[in-house]
C-alpha cells in the first residue's frame, strides 16, 4: 500500500523537482517519479493550467463533456470561417 504524504511535503518536492528535474529529486528523496508526476497534475489541474477529468467526475463523464466541447468549438469555428469567407468578399 502507498506511503501518505502531506501536503506541505509534495509542495516542497514539487519545487525540487521543478529546480533540478524530476528524475533528480525522486533519486534524492526516494520516492516513485510516478508519484511526483500524479502530484504535478494534481497540482496543475487545481490551478486550471490544463484541462482533464474533473475531481468528482467519471472518466465516462469527462468524455461526454469533452466530446460536447469538441462539437461547440467545430460549430464556432465553422461560423468564424463563414464569417472570414463573407468579409473576404466585401
Amino acid at each position: 500500500m502507498g506511503q501518505k504524504y502531506t501536503e506541505e511535503y509534495k509542495a516542497d518536492v514539487l519545487k525540487l523537482a521543478d529546480e533540478i528535474g524530476v528524475s533528480a529529486a525522486c533519486q534524492r528523496l526516494g520516492i516513485s517519479t510516478k508519484a511526483v508526476y500524479s502530484w504535478r497534475r494534481a497540482e496543475r489541474l487545481a490551478r486550471g493550467e490544463i484541462r482533464g477529468v474533473e475531481p468528482g467526475e467519471t472518466p465516462e463523464q469527462a468524455v461526454a463533456r469533452l466530446t460536447r466541447e469538441n462539437k461547440e468549438l467545430h460549430e464556432a469555428n465553422y461560423i468564424l470561417r463563414k464569417a472570414l469567407g463573407f468579409m473576404a468578399g466585401r
